[in-house]
């Protein structure tokens, strides 16, 4: 069912995550470098941790505003529907 609200709130998600790609040498600048990120995957890498977290804001909010959000991850998530289902339930 399509809700405005949600359309909203998932065009702002993408835009939040446009301006954190477009914008990721303010962000790091404002944030810092990460040394953990940093140590593990070596020199620069906290700007391309934060291009795939921009990148991963702008899928999801697109998905959230059209509505897909749900059977996306729905079907992305069902290889463990049987590990996490409740005792008893047989599907």
């Amino acid at each position: 069912m399509f809700s405005l609200s949600h359309f909203f709130i998932g065009l702002i998600v993408a835009a939040l995550g446009t301006a954190a790609i477009k914008y990721n040498f303010q962000l790091v600048n404002m944030t810092g470098s990460q040394d953990w990120i940093e140590s593990k995957l070596g020199g620069g890498s906290t700007y391309f941790v934060y291009k795939i977290f921009g990148l991963l804001a702008i899928v999801c909010g697109l998905l959230y505003a059209t509505g897909l959000a749900t059977p996306f991850f729905d079907w992305l998530l069902s290889p463990f529907a049987g590990i996490f289902s409740p005792l008893g339930s047989n599907k």
